[in-house]
């Protein structure tokens, strides 16, 4: 009687495990489909929503250096790209302003240490360079381009926040102007590798090369 006592108690304990599988089963599932956390009014919406004051304020600011960078550049087809870019650059702004409306913000900006100090960058190129020259050209392609990746970085990292935070309308809207900035960087490379480098190797340094005050001096002296 004992030794039966003992079997149908090992029976009855080994029934029941496939019941606690089924039950963690259940557990599973139910986690699975439990909706994600409603991130309104969290941290991580406080900063996307810092990220985007930056880039809006970056983008204005952008849209004052590019009229420069024009104005300095020599290569007509480089005028023409930091141009067209200005108006794209216009048009994502405007695409910003409703994602703050969207998202119940005003929109507005906060000072971008990164943009500011790549404008500067530009500015200083513009100063230190000679005019009507390649080699300028080619320097501020390599500062435009400065830009777009950090814009790239910026709004890449905005797409991603707001598709974890379910804003996926958002998202989209966010992921047009990635896209722009993206094409934005290839077509500034196929610039400076169609032609504007090549001349500007073949630019001498004329740095020692006396004035011509200078060459009449020692001429009459």
């Amino acid at each position: 009687m004992a030794t039966k006592a003992k079997r149908t108690s090992g029976m009855k304990k080994t029934a029941s495990r496939p019941a606690a599988k089924r039950s963690n089963s259940k557990t599973a599932k139910k986690t699975a489909n439990k909706p994600a956390k409603d991130l309104n009014g969290s941290m991580l919406e406080d900063f996307f929503i810092d990220a985007l004051k930056d880039i809006y304020w970056a983008e204005k600011a952008l849209t004052k250096a590019l009229p420069k960078m024009s104005k300095s550049a020599t290569s007509s087809e480089l005028k023409k790209t930091f141009n067209e870019h200005l108006e794209v650059t216009k048009k994502q702004i405007v695409r910003l302003e409703e994602v703050f409306k969207q998202l119940g913000k005003k929109a507005q900006g906060k000072k971008c240490d990164a943009m500011q100090g790549l404008v500067e960058e530009s500015e200083s190129i513009i100063s230190e360079t000679k005019d009507d020259t390649f080699t300028r050209d080619a320097a501020l392609i390599i500062a435009a381009q400065k830009v777009e990746h950090y814009e790239i970085a910026s709004y890449g990292g905005l797409v991603q926040l707001a598709r974890t935070m379910k804003k996926n309308d958002i998202a989209k809207t966010l992921e047009v102007t990635l896209n722009e900035e993206k094409k934005a960087d290839e077509l500034l490379t196929q610039v400076a590798e169609k032609s504007i480098n090549v001349e500007a190797a073949g630019e001498e340094n004329d740095k020692e090369k006396p004035t011509l005050k200078e060459s009449l001096i020692s001429i009459f002296s």
